[in-house]
């Protein structure tokens, strides 16, 4: 009888020994503190640069010598021409280079003779206009110069008084390749192109 009792008792331990086991906390298996979890990060797109510009018009700058025949200055011996010098300068706007300058062209010139007097007066205000362009090697000029102004002719002789007045606006088409000392002219006019070094 008391080993059948040892028995049993075995038998209650063993189920109390299995339940105590069931409800006991479990511990979590320990995860590695190491921040949290990477993320995929795409790899940045390599932008090619840009190309470097090659266009002889970037910073272009220079000035147009106008010669302008001054009436019929050249008739009586005086100076024929009045002769400006017009800055210019090309600026880039999206690829397109613009040309944009101007000034003023005067004369004034008198001859005295024991006859009498013959005066010659010239002003002009003058705008160039257009855009520098063409492949590398092959730009060009293509421009407008727009000359707005009066010219006056006095003439005082024995007995005689007469002016001789004239105004209006004179537009020259040019085209220049980008070289030095090129030229356009025609009857009464000329214009030289002088570029600045860069």
């Amino acid at each position: 009888m008391n080993q059948h009792h040892t028995t049993w008792q075995n038998r209650i331990i063993l189920v109390a020994a299995i339940l105590l086991a069931g409800c006991a906390p479990r511990s979590e298996p320990k995860v590695d503190e190491v921040g949290p979890k990477p993320t995929n990060t795409p790899t940045p797109e390599v932008v090619p640069a840009a190309p470097l510009d090659t266009s002889a018009c970037e910073g272009l700058s220079g000035t147009l010598e106008v010669m302008v025949l001054a009436g019929p200055a050249e008739v009586v011996g005086l100076e024929p021409y009045a002769i400006g010098q017009i800055p210019f300068k090309v600026a880039s706007d999206g690829g397109i280079y613009n040309v944009q300058g101007g000034g003023p062209i005067s004369y004034a010139d008198i001859l005295v003779e024991e006859w009498g007097t013959y005066e010659v007066t010239l002003n002009f205000s003058t705008t160039i206009e257009g855009e520098c362009a063409g492949d590398a090697g092959e730009e060009e000029l293509l421009l407008n110069l727009i000359m707005e102004g009066d010219q006056n002719v006095i003439v005082e002789a024995e007995g005689f008084s007469g002016e001789y007045p004239w105004s209006g606006t004179i537009n020259r088409e040019l085209a220049y390749p980008l070289v030095e000392g090129d030229s356009n002219e025609g009857e009464g006019w000329g214009v030289v192109l002088h570029l600045n070094e860069k």
